[in-house]
């Protein structure tokens, strides 16, 4: 497959992302229908994206009590390591610097 063929499929891609995208607004808008002229109230909005936010929050894959642990551990871990890492090399590197410095 050449340059061009990839482009073209990544933007065949790309439009069809976006239709399905405008598909899910059109679909969201029609739940706070209202006449073109006229605005829909701001507790309207509000209670709409609060919606939204809720339905997208049920279709998130939420970890489980031990993988928590898990990631909050090896967080913990990392950090912890580089902060001593670092701190060698900085100890290090003005030792280093003081007998350059000191030599001259």
């Amino acid at each position: 497959m050449n340059r061009e063929q990839r482009r073209l499929m990544e933007r065949e891609e790309r439009r069809q992302k976006s239709q399905e995208g405008s598909s899910r607004r059109e679909q969201a808008a029609s739940r706070v229908a209202a006449a073109p002229s006229e605005r829909v109230s701001l507790w309207k909005r509000m209670t709409s994206f609060l919606h939204d936010v809720r339905l997208e929050m049920k279709k998130v894959s939420w970890p489980t009590q031990q993988q928590m642990i898990a990631f909050t551990a090896v967080t913990v871990i990392t950090s912890a390591a580089l902060t001593l890492i670092i701190f060698g090399l900085d100890v290090a590197l003005k030792q280093a610097v003081l007998i350059v410095l000191g030599g001259l």
